[in-house]
């Protein structure tokens, strides 16, 4: 009783005193076992603009005057650059172990001077979150200092604060069981919100990796930015990830910046900007540049910069997106609903948290204002994709529908076509096979004209031409005119002749009824040989013929007696076409595996128009020899098929008023010994 009375008599007295401490300053008094108490009405305070000044001059007599006092509950300072030094007196009425809470996990740089009513320094207390986790008082996310003085007594607290995030919390006083108690429904309450983050994020990574769709990347990137924010704010971060590296929570301003960028990207997605509309893609792309300058910034060290420019940048974007969403929802795209409330939920948030970051609206909701506006925001994002996904399924569905309907549709018509075809088919069957019979018929009948210009015009011709030598033989009293008809007769019968065996030798390989005799034959020996044939020939048009041929061997293997008629064909063809008085070469080359002969004239030329057409049968060309020679166009046609018929190749190059060459080429028998012709 005597001591209950004496604590009673003390706390008394401390009640009538208090009103009369200096600067008119309130003592707060330790007497509650059962609430916490805020204290912040009862503190005073002083900015530090040059964040340099110590605790002596702090409790010189030219800033003790300067400090003001707090009317708020909560202490907010906003987003500022300097140190903020805060006093209060605390006397102790009861025997019971107080505490000090600063309730913010974030604040860099703490320092709690403590002195005693004669003003001698009693202790010094440094942490913050630059300072390792183990070096607090009592490791929990928030700050404890433990009151230890005795009953009755008075101590004046000086409290140094400095941050480079927004510096506001509240200041609370109580005892341990107090603290845990608030704490661990706060730590309940968190581990709802954080598990349900958690959760989402965990549901969506597995969806990325079933569908491999790039906006559940961005959306489960977004989720884990946000929950990195509200993790560093409570500083569960720092106490379980990296308690022993405190330059990382410098780095928790860096999460907006991320946020910016991957809710930026994900909207992009999600709504198709770019294809919907190159202005609204514009805009969106500009909060990409503002999250990666947050980011920029708070890494380079402007980490109040960084922040007001996240705070602004945030505020905009959300209300920007909205406005998205409301277009892309009057546009008829149903998952914009979802999309618009979520970003309702959340920009609502993000407004307490800025608002009361500045310092204007009512104390700490913003926490729980962002912390409900974010799981609302990420749990209507999640039913938006959900909806989305919904609505491509069934949009495929349609299409697939509408692609089996047309296929049936198709499959219908293609059967009637096939009906309608295949009775043309046998319609045209039956024709082609009436044009076959015809073609055979024809066959026969060329075939019968051929026999009968084999047999019964050579014949004729052959007794004409014996009867115009033994006229010319026998009848000595003939005239000139008389002889001068017998020899043009004979001429006539010869180039009949002539023409019946290049027609027999066109039916011949045609009817693959030619058998030929390969040999390994000499080229300079035959071109010699039918340039000798035509010697007489070219001197009656005072053409000079010419051979030549490099050094070697030049060997080939073909029939002969078709060469030799190639060679006649084409020699012939040249002596025809080429002026009187000028040059007909043949040249024999051989080079790359393959031996050449070249026949060149220097006659009028072959137009590109006659050389498309230059190997076909009669086929009369715009030249014409140029002393009236006969020609009946079938020479060039035999000649590419001998030619062909013997594994060789022939071309020809022209030039209009230059001359012409026909080039054969086959393959070489260099490698072989001479062979006699």
């Amino acid at each position: 009783m005597k001591a209950s009375f004496k604590y009673y008599l003390g706390f008394l007295s401390i009640l009538l005193l208090s009103p009369f401490n200096s600067f008119g300053q309130t003592t707060i008094l330790l007497h509650d076992l059962t609430e916490l108490q805020d204290i912040g009405k009862q503190t005073h305070y002083l900015e530090d603009t040059s964040i340099k000044l110590s605790i002596e001059e702090v409790m010189g007599n030219s800033f003790e005057i300067k400090f003001k006092e707090y009317t708020q509950e909560t202490l907010n300072f906003s987003s500022t650059a300097s140190a903020y030094w805060l006093k209060f007196k605390i006397t102790k009425a009861i025997p019971a172990n107080f505490y000090l809470n600063v309730g913010s996990a974030y604040i860099d740089s703490i320092s709690l001077y403590e002195f005693d009513k004669e003003n001698k320094l009693i202790s010094i207390r440094h942490t913050g979150d630059d300072l390792p986790f183990d070096t607090r008082e009592i490791e929990v996310s928030n700050y404890l200092f433990a009151l230890d003085f005795d009953v009755n007594s008075t101590r004046t607290f000086y409290l140094r604060v400095k941050s480079d995030q927004p510096l506001f919390f509240p200041l609370r006083v109580g005892t341990l069981s107090q603290f845990l108690n608030y704490e661990h429904d706060l730590d309940f309450l968190q581990g709802i919100y954080f598990g349900f983050m958690l959760l989402i994020f965990l549901y969506n990574l597995f969806l990325y990796f079933s569908t491999r769709e790039r906006i559940y990347l961005y959306y489960i990137a977004y989720v884990f930015s946000i929950t990195w924010f509200m993790a560093s704010v409570f500083g569960y971060f720092f106490e379980y990830f990296w308690p022993n590296i405190p330059f990382l929570n410098g780095l928790v301003v860096v999460s907006a910046g991320l946020t910016m960028i991957t809710a930026t990207l994900f909207t992009q997605k999600f709504l198709n900007t770019k294809e919907s509309g190159s202005i609204m893609h514009k805009g969106s792309m500009v909060f990409l540049f503002i999250g990666v300058l947050v980011c920029a910034l708070v890494l380079l060290g402007f980490k109040i910069e960084g922040l007001k420019l996240a705070q602004g940048g945030l505020l905009i974007m959300a209300a920007y997106f909205i406005l998205l969403g409301i277009r892309f929802r009057l546009k008829g795209y149903r998952p914009a609903k979802y999309y618009l409330l979520a970003w309702g939920a959340l920009i609502i948030g993000i407004c307490f948290a800025i608002l009361e970051s500045l310092n204007l609206t009512f104390v700490m909701t913003y926490l729980n204002a962002m912390q409900i506006g974010s799981a609302l925001e990420v749990l209507l994002l999640s039913f938006a994709l959900g909806d989305r996904i919904n609505m491509y399924k069934k949009q495929k569905e349609d299409a697939q529908l509408e692609a089996l309907l047309k296929a049936k549709e198709n499959e219908r018509l293609i059967q009637e076509q096939n009906v309608v075809l295949e009775k043309k088919v046998k319609e045209r069957t039956a024709e082609v096979a009436i044009r076959n019979e015809e073609l055979v018929n024809l066959n026969k009948e060329k075939d019968m004209l051929v026999n009968i210009a084999a047999h019964d015009l050579r014949t004729p011709l052959s007794h004409i031409r014996l009867l115009i030598q033994l006229i010319d033989i026998t009848s000595l009293h003939l005239t000139e005119d008389q002889k001068s008809y017998l020899t043009e007769i004979d001429n006539s019968a010869d180039r009949l002749s002539q023409m019946i065996g290049r027609i027999l030798n066109i039916h011949a390989l045609e009817t693959n009824q030619v058998k030929l005799k390969n040999q390994v034959i000499d080229l300079v020996q035959l071109v010699n040989y039918v340039v000798k044939c035509f010697r007489l020939t070219a001197e009656d048009k005072e053409i000079e013929m010419i051979t030549t041929s490099q050094s070697g061997n030049h060997y080939v293997e073909v029939d002969k007696n078709y060469m030799i008629q190639v060679l006649e064909n084409l020699v012939s063809n040249a002596i025809k076409f080429s002026k009187r008085g000028s040059k007909v070469a043949l040249h024999v080359k051989s080079h790359d595996a393959r031996t050449y002969i070249v026949v060149e004239d220097h006659g009028p030329g072959i137009s590109e128009q006659d050389q498309k057409k230059l190997f076909g049968r009669f086929q009369k060309l715009s030249a014409q020899p140029t002393e009236g020679e006969a020609s009946i166009g079938l020479g060039l046609s035999i000649v590419k098929k001998y030619i062909e018929s013997m594994n060789g190749e022939i071309h020809c190059e022209s030039e209009l008023g230059i001359g012409t060459k026909f080039i054969i080429s086959f393959v070489s028998k260099e490698q072989l010994k001479k062979v006699k012709n």
